[in-house]
């Protein structure tokens, strides 16, 4: 591949993504090309690069094209108003407004858990997860909950690094971390308790995107006083429906 032709391309590649605006949120590959001036097929070759590398995402139902996951995260960068979580904000809230506990949508970045949304309840705690903060993910739920669902290599580079203690409960060997990860993948969801902070308890289930694979994680983080043990299973009930629904809203159809 000649340095002309890619620098070409790297630059459809970028009018492409471009393309793409408030008004118009999705666009299809004969629409591209016309706007780009330049051929179907190598339209078609460039959107495909795009959705590999996370840019782009396919609805389904519209064969259409819109802006992926790793558009929000490019240069660390989080855009809380993405139209990509637009529609599921309403079922977050309604999750909160049932729980009473602030409910977190989150995604990977390397070796950390970002925050992307945070609905809050209206319980005094103020943990730290705040719009855009990363945190750990060996030893949160919401970041064990996406990581049980990535490929082998993801996870070895993850529990590979050097696993920081946040409390005296904090797990940080890399066999046992597997072992659980297995766990979450078979149970459909993770729990957290004590790890990083003594007192708080975090329950997460996997968002799905329209190919299926695990995108973010929905959580919910509170109180040990209050998110007790005997009532995990209306929590664990409530956040993997809700989830089930957002995934669902990024085009994803259970069994397909």
């Amino acid at each position: 591949m000649s340095e002309k032709y890619l620098l070409s391309s790297v630059k459809n590649a970028m009018k492409i993504l471009r393309l793409f605006t408030h008004k118009q949120k999705e666009l299809g590959i004969t629409e591209i090309s016309k706007k780009l001036n330049i051929s179907k097929s190598s339209a078609h070759r460039l959107v495909s690069l795009l959705v590999k590398e996370g840019f782009l995402s396919k609805n389904p139902r519209t064969n259409k094209y819109r802006l992926g996951l790793s558009i929000l995260t490019l240069g660390g960068v989080i855009f809380s108003n993405h139209e990509l979580y637009k529609e599921a904000l309403p079922i977050v809230k309604k999750l909160v407004h049932t729980l009473n506990e602030s409910a977190h949508i989150c995604l990977l970045e390397e070796d950390q858990v970002v925050y992307l949304f945070r609905i809050e309840s209206s319980q005094p705690d103020r943990l730290l997860t705040y719009i855009g903060r990363k945190n750990p993910i060996h030893c949160t739920s919401e970041g064990l909950c996406i990581l049980a669902y990535q490929n082998k290599r993801t996870i070895e580079k993850v529990l590979s690094k050097k696993l920081y203690a946040y409390t005296p409960y904090t797990i940080t060997d890399p066999d046992i971390l597997k072992n659980e990860l297995k766990k979450i993948k078979k149970q459909g969801f993770a729990i957290s308790k004590d790890q990083f902070y003594v007192g708080y308890v975090g329950i997460a289930a996997p968002i799905r995107d329209y190919s299926g694979k695990v995108v973010s994680s929905l959580s919910m983080i509170g109180s040990t006083a209050r998110m007790t043990d005997d009532r995990f299973p209306v929590f664990i009930e409530h956040i993997t429906q809700a989830a089930k629904s957002i995934s669902e809203h990024l085009g994803y159809i259970d069994g397909k």
